[in-house]
């Protein structure tokens, strides 16, 4: 019983890295959602000719391009928040295959964990840059009335 404990204990970390990954996973893929389908929108917008106003067209223009931009930082944050779901699950089956079959894999768990942990690092950062280039995209909105 005590075993079960000990293996419980040493795969909490990962677990909750997991779980709280998953819930920031979900809202950057919210964000893209929004993103893409705006870039969509204002794209047929200009396809079809609705905006007639020069002025206007140019503004669709360069939010379409802050927007794109937007877009690639959001993918860039998914992937790495992605790959340290990869390296959090890693860590979990060394310390499962530790426990099962006595096997020593410290390196792997530590080296596992640190990659999960730059990862998520590396997918803030995306995030927070993408955050202050939201606020470009209205400003050019703005200006544009």
């Amino acid at each position: 019983m005590l075993n079960i404990l000990n293996l419980m204990n040493d795969a909490f970390v990962p677990m909750v890295m997991i779980t709280g990954l998953a819930l920031l996973i979900l809202g950057i893929n919210e964000r893209y959602s929004s993103v893409l389908n705006r870039i969509r929108d204002m794209h047929k917008d200009l396809l079809l000719n609705k905006i007639e106003n020069e002025k206007v067209k140019d503004s669709y223009k360069k939010q379409m391009n802050t927007l794109l931009l937007m877009a690639k930082i959001l993918k860039n944050a998914l992937l790495s928040m992605y790959f340290a779901v990869f390296f959090a699950i890693v860590s979990s089956i060394s310390i499962l295959i530790s426990f099962l079959l006595n096997f020593q894999l410290q390196d792997i768990m530590l080296l596992s964990m640190i990659f999960s942990l730059v990862s998520m690092f590396f997918g803030a950062i995306f995030v927070i840059i993408h955050i202050s280039l939201s606020l470009k995209a209205i400003e050019i909105d703005v200006k544009s009335m």
